[in-house]
C-alpha cells in the first residue's frame, strides 16, 4: 500500500500550491489505493520523524511504497507513472517527456513562485517596486513561449500525463494574479483543460484536510 506524507493545518492561500498536492492529482488520476499520514504544518511536523526520516530537507511530499521512500514531488509524480506502465518505454519518448518535467521546475516554476511570494509573504519588503514588474513580463514571456510550444496539442504530449501535473500545478502559484495569463488565451484553456480533469477536482478537494479526508 502507498502512503503519501501530506500537508495539513496550512494557510488557505497554500490550498493547491503546498508540493505534495502534485502526487495527490497523480494517485488520482492513475486511481491507486492509497493512505495519507497527515503532517500538521502549523506544528512544524514536516520537520520531525517520521518525515524527516524519508525526506532529508524535511519538505514536503515524502512517500512510502513497501521498502520503497521517495521524496520531491516530481521523482514522485513519474515514478507512479512507470510503476504503473504509465510511462513511456522508449528512450527517446522518455527524454521528451522529462524535458517538460524539468522545463516545468527549472524554466517556469522559479518565476511563478518568486511572485507568490511576493504577493503572499514578502508584503513591505524592499525592492518590490524594482523586482515585481520585471516578474510579471518574465511570466507573460514564459507563457507565450509555452503557447508555442503546445500548438495545437491539447496537453503537452499530447495525451496527459506527469509534465501536465507539473505544469499546471506551477501556474497555480500564480492563481492570485490574472494580469499573469491576460495575454495567452491559449494557456488559459490549457490550464482550464487540466484543471476540469475529475482527478484534479478530487485531489483538491482532498488537499489539506488532514484526518477527516478519506484516501482512495
Amino acid at each position: 500500500m502507498i502512503t503519501l506524507y501530506g500537508a495539513c493545518h496550512f494557510p488557505p492561500v497554500l490550498k493547491g500550491i503546498v508540493r505534495d498536492f502534485r502526487v495527490l492529482w497523480a494517485l488520482e488520476e492513475l486511481e491507486l489505493p492509497f493512505d495519507v499520514q497527515w503532517v500538521d504544518m502549523s506544528k512544524g511536523e514536516q520537520k520531525l520523524a517520521p518525515n524527516r526520516l524519508i525526506n532529508p530537507f524535511g519538505k514536503m511530499p515524502s512517500l512510502e511504497n513497501g521498502a520503497l521512500r521517495m521524496f520531491e514531488s516530481a521523482a514522485i509524480v513519474l515514478y507512479l507513472y512507470e510503476n504503473v506502465g504509465k510511462a513511456p518505454q522508449d528512450a527517446h519518448a522518455r527524454a521528451e517527456l522529462h524535458q517538460w518535467c524539468f522545463a516545468a521546475l527549472n524554466t517556469v516554476e522559479p518565476v511563478f513562485l518568486e511572485i507568490f511570494r511576493w504577493d503572499m509573504f514578502w508584503d513591505g519588503k524592499a525592492g518590490r517596486e524594482w523586482r515585481y514588474p520585471d516578474l510579471i513580463v518574465a511570466a507573460q514571456t514564459l507563457l507565450a513561449d509555452l503557447e508555442n510550444g503546445l500548438g495545437s496539442k491539447p496537453h503537452l504530449l499530447g495525451e496527459f500525463g506527469p509534465a501536465d501535473i507539473l505544469m499546471t500545478t506551477v501556474f497555480n502559484f500564480a492563481n492570485h494574479a490574472p494580469q499573469v495569463f491576460e495575454q495567452s488565451a491559449g494557456m488559459r484553456a490549457y490550464i482550464d483543460r487540466c484543471k476540469a480533469r475529475p482527478a484534479y477536482q478530487r485531489a483538491l478537494a482532498k488537499h489539506g484536510l488532514g484526518p477527516q479526508a478519506k484516501a482512495a
